[in-house]
């Protein structure tokens, strides 16, 4: 994730969250299962972070992914917002927008546009187990990847595949791949660490 909006979103929803819980930095670092050092560096907007790390800071929280990411109003509750661009590739054309986002007995479902320009990837980290992803191309060939597994998905193809194991999405083609995506998140269990 390199997008600067989103990271000073990010920084000042955690720290909001975190402080109204009554929480200590350690105690949400392990709630999170990220070290202190990372969440120190969130928390002042100073640490890229993974989509993964923010799902897993999300769901400690009792938040959904977009409840983290979105600007806050004056009192720290998202507002109806915009499409907002959470992640840009290593070419100016690669980028993931989150459109929407809704959460509902504890799992949540994001609705996501993406592109991938020509000789460009992502890497995810695996999401909680139980999460799944639905890709519908419309634009390109994707080359989705699970360990060993390969995905060519053309433009009007779609897959649905468990996102509970790290996969890349890749352009190997000449024209920029593009493709909506659904993601079904399973809130992971809140490991319970002390008072």
């Amino acid at each position: 994730m390199n997008t600067d909006s989103v990271l000073a979103n990010v920084s000042r929803n955690v720290r909001h969250a975190r402080r109204l819980r009554g929480w200590s930095q350690e105690r949400l670092a392990g709630a999170a299962s990220v070290s202190r050092r990372m969440l120190v560096g969130i928390e002042t907007g100073d640490s890229n972070v993974s989509l993964a790390t923010l799902d897993r800071l999300a769901a400690a929280l009792g938040l959904s992914f977009a409840e983290l990411v979105r600007p806050a109003d004056g009192e720290g509750r998202p507002p109806r917002a915009a499409p907002l661009q959470v992640w840009q590739g290593a070419l100016p054309d690669s980028k993931g927008i989150l459109m929407e986002s809704l959460t509902h007995n504890g799992q949540t479902v994001e609705l996501w546009v993406w592109r991938v320009a020509p000789g460009d990837r992502y890497d995810a980290e695996a999401d909680a187990p139980g999460s799944h992803e639905m890709v519908w191309v419309t634009d390109g060939e994707l080359v989705l990847q699970q360990g060993e597994r390969v995905w060519r998905l053309a433009a009007g193809q779609s897959l649905t595949f468990h996102s509970d194991i790290d996969y890349s999405y890749r352009n190997e083609g000449t024209e920029t791949v593009r493709f909506s995506k659904n993601v079904i998140v399973a809130a992971p269990p809140v490991p319970y660490s002390g008072s």
